[in-house]
């Protein structure tokens, strides 16, 4: 889709924003209520058949029906529309609220290393959203790229693409490495709610410590290998680094879940209606923690 494609008479594709497996990402213009928004595209047509084309579109149509069972989860991203394009083959598509912000990739770059209490509360966040998710849903590939902070500090957890129903054997063993435990590799295996936690476990220790676990081990984990075999010579509170360690054990068994790793980090989330860090990063995700929206 070109910049100034018009969908549905409505909305209007203003850039690209990036790429996928499954389809292209870009920024429109909502002309009923002049509002910009987000675009998930089928990616073009490069010869297939009109019938393998179609096929095509399927992985759109579950990340849809996905998206549209989490409509009650806040901090997903609400399902605005959904369509096809008649352009050179009929391209799926589906507008979503589009996040203003930027990723945790970026703002751990730019606040690196992230002190344990704002780390506590980009944590604590996403296991609010994830408490829900785990209703029903595995969302399979947590990481700093699929979250977003908002300038309110308020985070938000993108890109339900491969997100598994509860008890659902995954078509394909995928993930993002780093992030993804090794459960996650195996299509034999029924996925639990255990695979986020191990997630946010190395999100934990990406943000504060800049390493992943187990990203100097050779060969498959096994319950006996140390998430870090050379130790890490950097300050991480006792309490954070023992729940770090639990989070990213290769034995789901042996991980917490994400209403207790919430339970855990209560201690290192600043109380409601106190002040601002006096070296809070911006965004600060404390602000949110600080100051809850009204229910």
């Amino acid at each position: 889709m070109r910049p100034g494609t018009l969908l549905d008479n409505r909305f209007r594709i203003v850039r690209k924003l990036g790429q996928g497996g499954e389809g292209e990402i870009f920024i429109a213009r909502d002309e009923y209520v002049q509002r910009d928004v987000a675009v998930k595209a089928q990616l073009p047509r490069f010869g297939e058949s009109s019938a393998t084309y179609a096929e095509f579109s399927g992985f759109l149509d579950s990340e849809l029906n996905r998206l549209e069972f989490m409509h009650e989860v806040e901090g997903i991203p609400r399902v605005v529309a959904n369509g096809w394009y008649r352009g050179w083959g009929r391209q799926r598509f589906i507008v979503m609220e589009l996040v203003d912000g930027m990723t945790i990739t970026k703002w751990t770059a730019e606040n690196r290393p992230v002190h344990a209490t704002e780390a506590a509360c980009v944590i604590a966040q996403l296991c609010d959203i994830l408490k829900k998710v785990h209703r029903h849903h595995v969302h399979r590939d947590v990481t700093p790229a699929n979250t977003m902070i908002e300038p309110s500090g308020r985070v938000r957890l993108l890109d339900v693409g491969i997100s598994v129903a509860l008890g659902e054997l995954p078509d394909e063993a995928r993930g993002t490495p780093g992030y993804a435990p090794p459960e996650q590799y195996d299509r034999a295996a029924q996925l639990t709610p255990k695979v986020d936690v191990f997630a946010l476990g190395a999100m934990l220790f990406a943000m504060t410590v800049s390493r992943l676990p187990y990203a100097d081990v050779e060969g498959p984990a096994s319950s006996a290998t140390p998430a870090f075999p050379d130790g890490l010579d950097v300050f991480l509170p006792d309490e954070l680094w023992t729940l770090g360690l639990a989070m990213v054990s290769v034995d789901p068994a042996e991980r917490p879940t994400a209403e207790q790793v919430r339970h855990y980090l209560e201690p290192w989330l600043p109380a409601v209606g106190s002040g601002r860090p006096s070296k809070a990063s911006d965004p600060d995700p404390s602000a949110y923690i600080r100051f809850p929206p009204s229910r």
